[in-house]
Order: structure tokens, then sequence, then C-alpha cells
């Protein structure tokens, strides 16, 4: 990596954190045009009955797993999982932001979009409407001429385009659409997973080709079989994947250009959950027995392996366990947008113990292909249940933690709820590995790993709020980090849950299946 490349870098996520120009948002409508492009979509190709079947079953699947898997084609079972982890979910007619997904987005603005490619070059493009779940070719692509059977090898790509939030966010735009993009990417790898196809994941991934206007933040590579055994190690682009987890479940990363600097994390009992216990549910993938099956590789500057991300969702599912898998995504919230997060009814570390244990586990799963020693998580809570008084803990992807440390009130530090979390970096090993791919890369793992939080709150009743506008000088001083370090994310959690006047939203299977309850309510029926 050039040293022209890191200084960019650098200076670039300087500007967006320590020199934001963001000023207050006056109106959602801007510009010539409307941001999403389904509202101005004509064609698309409804999904097929096949695909329709498997979208049932995936509905139906408990939150927990296993997979549906079994004779259904792999192809309509991964259009039915794209179709679930992007589509409208609910609206909110009466609120500030109406549309809602499985996943957060700014304002409710949604700037990531779900993109099909084959397996090799440029054949087609096909973009999932998140309105009606029809494919759309895309600026006069073709549709493969056998959909299916082109499908159960495709290429999914997250692809964000930041221009369609408010131009008042100003530097900011570029990675909170970045992070939108991992949130998506997180909810996405959980339907494959549920599907039977849980997927390898590339951020900042090389050489796929997206439409203008877009910039690729995420690859998924869904494989085709059961997952091996823990410990497998697969090789991404020109790095070895034998990566052992360090004393805090980090390894080293090798720097340099192109795919050299990639590595993926090798499962290991250590970290998230336990890969072996998802390899016998059969919610996962065999890599070798993949790439022996011609499925398309995941290659980018970091990679997280399907054992990894079957071992988290098996971590974030254990309290929507019983749940149908719809009626879990359903229940995603990040409250009322007029509540306020310093007057939030009190949830305790126990309450949220398992939003807590799925960041945990997100995080075990990052460390090790991410440059060591880079990612931080902090807890805070109250101490004592003092309104005044809070107190930070360090979380380790081993499962250890720091010990306690008070965390004193400042202006912008007041805006927290009674539990939180904040996800810092040390950039400089970012820039240096990754140069110009480096936030491309730090920002949609980030919303990767607050997801899993946001579904974990979601399976306890619970609403989590991403926060990104924020001070980082002021939080970085009173949680106590060194100056290298910079809280990039934070997640809030909150018990008000919330409705204003929800509609559920639903274009292609209107009721498939009878709601499950989730927490004693039924969600379908009284969305969150």
């Amino acid at each position: 990596m050039t040293a022209a490349q890191e200084a960019r870098a650098l200076a670039a996520f300087h500007a967006q954190s320590h020199d934001k120009d963001v000023v207050p948002v006056r109106t959602l409508f801007f510009g010539r045009t409307l941001g999403d492009p389904a509202l101005r979509a004509t064609d698309g190709a409804p999904l097929p009955a096949s695909a329709r079947d498997a979208l049932a079953a995936l509905r139906a699947v408990d939150a927990a797993g296993p997979a549906i898997g079994g004779a259904r084609p792999p192809g309509a079972r991964l259009v039915a999982a794209c179709a679930e982890a992007v589509r409208v979910r609910r609206v909110s007619p009466a609120d500030r932001y109406p549309v809602h997904r499985a996943y957060p987005s700014p304002r409710g603005l949604f700037g990531a979009d779900l993109f099909l490619l084959p397996a090799e070059g440029e054949g087609w493009c096909l973009r999932m409407d998140p309105r009606t779940c029809a494919l759309h070719p895309w600026a006069g692509s073709p549709v493969p001429a056998d959909p299916e059977a082109a499908l159960a090898g495709a290429r999914i790509v997250v692809a964000v385009d930041h221009r369609r939030y408010p131009p008042e966010y100003g530097r900011l735009r570029p990675s909170l659409a970045l992070l939108e993009g991992g949130h998506l990417a997180a909810t996405l790898g959980l339907t494959l997973t549920r599907a039977g196809l849980a997927p390898r994941t590339a951020f900042a991934p090389d050489g796929v080709p997206v439409p203008e206007g877009f910039s690729p933040c995420a690859l998924l590579a869904p494989c085709l079989e059961n997952p091996g055994a823990a410990g497998t190690t697969v090789t991404v682009g020109t790095a070895s994947t034998a990566a052992e987890p360090g004393p805090r479940g980090a390894s080293e990363m090798p720097e340099g250009t192109g795919t050299t600097g990639t590595t993926e994390l090798a499962a290991t009992a250590g970290t998230a959950g336990t890969a072996a216990a998802s390899a016998a549910a059969g919610t996962g993938p065999s890599v070798a027995a993949t790439a022996a099956r011609g499925a398309p590789e995941a290659s980018g500057a970091v990679v997280v392996g399907a054992e990894a991300l079957a071992g988290v969702a098996a971590v974030a599912a254990r309290a929507a366990a019983g749940t149908g898998l719809r009626d879990w995504l359903d229940a995603r919230t990040s409250g009322v947008s007029t509540a306020n997060l310093v007057t939030s009814a009190h949830v305790s570390p126990e309450a949220g113990a398992d939003v807590t244990a799925a960041l945990v586990a997100a995080l075990a799963a990052a460390a090790p292909a991410v440059p060591a020693d880079t990612l931080r998580l902090d807890r805070i809570v109250l101490a004592g249940d003092r309104v005044d008084d809070r107190v930070a803990t360090e979380l380790h992807p081993d499962g250890g933690a720091g010990p306690d440390r008070p965390v004193p009130r400042t202006g912008d530090t007041n805006a927290s709820s009674s539990l939180g979390h904040t996800l810092s970096v040390d950039f400089g090993p970012w820039a240096r590995a990754f140069g110009d791919r480096a936030q491309t890369a730090l920002h949609p793992l980030l919303g990767w790993i607050a997801q899993w939080g946001c579904l974990a709150a979601a399976g306890s009743g619970l609403c989590a709020r991403p926060m990104r506008n924020y001070t980082e000088s002021e939080w970085a001083a009173v949680l106590g980090l060194g100056p290298d370090t910079t809280p990039a994310y934070q997640l809030w959690v909150r018990a008000e849950r919330g409705t204003y006047l929800d509609l559920p939203v639903d274009a292609v299977l209107p009721d498939p299946s009878p709601s499950t309850t989730l927490n004693g309510h039924a969600p379908r029926t009284a969305p969150p």
C-alpha cells in the first residue's frame, strides 16, 4: 500500500469523523428525482412458484434453525432469502420516517440495494425490489434464459448510493450508507443461512461490477452444502487463512494490495458460538464442497466465513427461539422516531444480555480477519441504576471483560439510554493495510456487527437504535480511549417499542402461515 493511499484514507476518515459538516435536515424531499429507483421501476419478473414456496417455508422456519434445505432448488431458496432480507415489512404513516425493513437506515431512506450477478462475468444484473420482491433487470440487462439455474450460482452484491440521504448529512453520507450496507449484509447472511445457503461475506469486495452510481460494499457467495467441521481453513485471493486467534481473538493482518491483504476467519470452537453445532444443525455450507461445485468466490479486504456467520446467527437467535423467522425480522425496530434516548425506560444489563452476547459473538467472528487489536467494544450501563452514574466495560472477543470505568456525563455524551454499546477503531492499521478501500471495509463490517445486536434486541422484546452523528472526541474522552482510537458506531438499547398506526406490508405472500409469538405477543397481528 502506497503512502499516498494511506494518507488519503486517513484524511477521509478524519473528515467524516472529526470534521463533520452535518446540519439539521429540513425535508426528506430533495434533488430532481426521488432517490429510490424502486419508485420509478416499471419492469420486473415476479417470484416464480418455486421461490414463493421456498419463501413460505423460510418464513415459517424457527428463528434459531435448523435451515429449510431439503429438495427445494437452491436458486429458489436464494431468491427467497434475498426477498425476505430486503423487503419492506411495515409502514408507519403517522411517524416521521414511515418505511421499515428488518434493518435500520437513516430516516428510513434506505441507501443500500441488493443486486444479483452471474457467478462470473457481467452477463446480467438483477435488482431485488424491496417493495414488490420482483427481480428488475438493471439498465437494459438481459434476463437469464433459465433464471432458476442461473440464480443457483449467483453472486449477491450489497451496493450503496449515499446520494439518497439528504445533503445536510454532508461528509457523513458515504459512511452512513456503508454502515447500512453492513446491516443489510448481516440480515441477508441470516436469511441465507436459514435457507441452507450460508454465505462467505466479503467486505470491500474485489472486481464486482455494479450499476453506475453505486458502491459495492459487500459480496455474499452462498454455499450449496452443509458446513464442514470447525477449524476449516480456506484460501481467499493470495493469502492463506489459517488464522489462529491471538490472546484476545485477533490475528495479525498481512499488508499488501489487491487480495494480498485478505484474510478469512477459520472457525474455531473459541469464537462466535460453536461452528460444529451449526454444522450438525445443517445451517451452513462446507467451503471445500462449495469450491468443488464451482460456487462463486467471495474475495475482498475482509472476509467472514460461512461457519463463523452460522455461529453468530446461533447466538443472536437465542432469545427468538421458538419464533418464526418472519416474525423475528418483523419485530426489529429502532423505536418511534420521536422517542428520547435519555428518558427511555430502564433496561438492565441482564435484560439486554442477549444483545451484548450477539455483539461479542459478531466481534469474535470479525476479529481474526481484521488488523490485530483495532476493533474494540465497550458496554455502557448505569451504575447501581443511578441516572447520574454510568460505567463502561470493555468486552473482549474471547468472552473476557475489562474492569468497570466511570463514564462522566458531558454535553454531547448525555444522549444515551441506560444500556448502550460503542464500537471503536484504531484506523491507522486499516489505512496501511487497505488504503483507499479502508473505509469500504470498515464501515460495512461495523454495521454487520451492530445488526446482530439489533436482531437480538428484537428477540428480547427490545428496540435498538444505532447512532453515528455525535462528537467523537467527547465520547473518546469519557470512555478513556487512546489517542489513536475513535468511537465509530454506537447502539443504544431501549424498552419502548411503540407504534404509529403500523401497517404490515407484504406484496408476495400476504399471510402464508399462522403468526408465531414473540415475548408473549403476535408481531404480525400487532406489529412493533
